[in-house]
Order: C-alpha cells, then structure tokens, then sequence
C-alpha cells in the first residue's frame, strides 16, 4: 500500500489526536511543612535566614518545575505542563502553638508572609497554580486561631471546592474522577479536644462521612485524602476510637493514598495501613504517604550561625487515566534535597494500576 504526503500528514494527524485522547493525566503536587519562622523579635521584620533560604529556594524550584525532565530512574519522561494545583498538609507557619511575649508578632508576620509566597489560585503569590492547604499543631493546636479563621475564609474563595464542613474549615474538590478531601488535624469525631488526647479535630469525620456518602457514594470513583498528623502516631495524639471510625469510613471506597506531614523525615517515605497494623506490604493495605516537609529549617539555638533541619522533600503524583481497558494507573515520585534547596534530586518512585470506573462523570469544564 502506498501513501502519498498528504495521506501521511493525515495519519499522522489521527494517531496524534487518538494518542492523546487515550489517557488523561491528573498531576500535581503534595508538600507539607513550610513551617514559616521569623525573626525572634516584637516587631518582626524578616524570616530566620535558613527558613528564608529553605522556602525561596523551594518557591524557585515549584515556579519552574513543569516540563521540568524527570530521570530515568523515576520513570522517565518529563513533569506535566499543566499541573492542577499543590497541596500543602499543614504546619504552615511555626509560632502559632506558642503564647505570649513576641509570638503574637511572629505570627502575623510569618502568616503574611505564606500568604503572599503561596497565593490562593495561582494568583497573588509565587505559585503558579492552585493552593489547597490544611492546618497544622503549628497552626494552631486546637484548630481556634486566626490563622485557622483564615484558612476557613480562603476556603470560600478556593478554586474547585464542592463541599465545606459546617465549620467551613475542611473540604473537597474534584479533578476529573479524581475526588480529594482535606481534613485538617487529623480524622476525628467531635469538634473539641477530648480529655486525656492532644489535639481538636474540628468535627473532621463528621465531614468526611457527610462527604463521602454526597460526593462518592458508591460510585467507586478515586479518592484521596489528607490531613496532618502521621495516623501510626500515639494515641495521645490520634485516638484509637477515631482511627477505627476512619477506617471503617474509607474501607468501602477506592481510597487510592492518604498523605500527611508533621514528620517531616527526608526523603518521603510511603507505608500500608490494613486497619490492624502499619507496614511495607499489607494486604488489602491502603497507600499512606509521608510527604516530608518543604521547608523547616531554622538556625539552632545551641550553635547561633548553624542550621537545623536543612533535609525537606516533596512528592509529585499522577493519577493515570486511561481509555477502555487500558489499566489505570496511580504514580507517586519524591524529590529530595539534603542541603535547603541548593540542589534537589529525584529519589523514589511508587507505581500501583487502580481502578477509575469508565462510567465516573467529569465535571463540566473539566
């Protein structure tokens, strides 16, 4: 059979337009703990030096980083150009846990200061796309600071979201199939501390049942969900009671990962969590990632002029999904760096097919 040019530009054309109808990528970013510090003063002016240069340079690296080329031992290939946006999985600034004397200062001025390196949705800030984040123990550790109050109001601005907690504090939006839900502290039930635990979990499983029951049902669409704490933490921290209910919440749907910070640990790290136990391999194990921090440095007050905690990390995921029977497919990759940013690498790599149902209804304009 013969092909004249004009036929091979056609074919060309078709495979190209087929190809690229036969898979649509979700991509974008989780990070957690920029953990802003200041200047320990009354009138704060500027940001302890190695938490500027740890979150500068990460900003730097987050405005350039799609198309960016990925090596190929992480899979090769290249960064999305369209990445959706970034999440950020608490701890944002570093003093709101401490009262008195210049924190009230500090505070602010690290909070200003997130706010205007992060944006909202790609706009007024150094991040190029879409910002979803929750709040940390540094935030507030009962969930009832103004920096709380005002994650609550840039949640009503935030671009996407299709359900608010009663509270307005946590809540969801959709990527295509992708479902995502933000939860704050951690999974729990009840709006205030309980006695004998840690922190406030702001009426979060609540939600999340309210959630999952409107916006996935039993749809078996994808979802994902984050929070702060690590859920293999003490249960001073995460009550047993509430990690049970959490379980038995998500145990029904398509929970692709969970991601959290706190931790921080470089680089990422990922676990299984069956219900019972936590380990490498579990079965019917869900994927619990450790997502690092993105910029928790500060000096050390022991050695004035010496940083601490100059090891961050972040992932950057993809949710494949692909046309008729081609296998869906879930991609996790961290990248790491051990010296605040001036150099970075890419570390690991995680891949697992999931299911994404081919009736799942993407929203309009999608």
């Amino acid at each position: 059979m013969k092909f004249n040019g004009l036929s091979i530009i056609f074919l060309s054309n078709f495979l190209i337009s087929h190809l690229s109808l036969s898979e649509t990528r979700h991509s974008f970013i989780v990070s957690a703990d920029p953990q802003y510090i200041s200047e320990k003063s009354p009138e704060p002016k500027i940001l302890d030096p190695f938490s500027e240069q740890a979150n500068s340079r990460f900003l730097k690296l987050i405005g350039s980083f799609s198309g960016s080329k990925i090596p190929d031992s992480c899979g090769g290939g290249a960064v999305d150009k369209k990445i959706l946006g970034i999440l950020v999985a608490g701890d944002l600034i570093d003093s709101a846990d401490k009262n008195g004397g210049d924190y009230p200062a500090m505070q602010r001025f690290e909070w200003d200061r997130y706010k205007s390196d992060y944006g909202l949705n790609g706009k007024g800030g150094k991040i190029p796309f879409p910002v979803y984040e929750l709040h940390g123990n540094h935030d507030g550790p009962q969930g009832d600071t103004f920096i709380v109050k005002e994650i609550i109001e840039r949640n009503r601005a935030r671009l996407g979201v299709v359900n608010r907690s009663k509270n307005g504090l946590h809540y969801s939006w959709d990527w295509g199939s992708l479902h995502l839900i933000n939860l704050g502290m951690f999974v729990g039930g009840g709006e205030v501390r309980r006695e004998g635990h840690h922190y406030a979990p702001r009426g979060s499983l609540e939600f999340l049942q309210e959630d999952l029951a409107k916006n996935v049902a039993d749809s078996g669409r994808p979802v994902i969900i984050s929070f702060h704490l690590h859920p293999n933490s003490s249960e001073y921290d995460w009550p047993k009671e509430d990690l049970a209910a959490f379980m038995n919440t998500i145990r029904k749907h398509n929970v692709v990962a969970l991601f959290h910070g706190h931790t921080h640990g470089s680089p990422s790290r990922k676990l299984q969590w069956n219900g019972t136990q936590f380990g490498k391999k579990l079965p019917r194990g869900i994927d619990v990632f450790n997502c690092d921090d993105s910029g928790a440095a500060k000096t050390d007050r022991k050695a004035p002029g010496k940083p601490i905690g100059i090891k961050h990390g972040f992932l950057y995921v993809e949710l494949i999904d692909r046309e008729g029977d081609a296998k869906d497919e879930f991609v996790v990759r961290s990248v790491a760096t051990d010296d605040n940013w001036a150099t970075h690498r890419w570390d690991s790599i995680w891949k697992k097919p999931v299911n994404i149902p081919s009736n799942t209804v993407k929203p309009k304009g999608y």
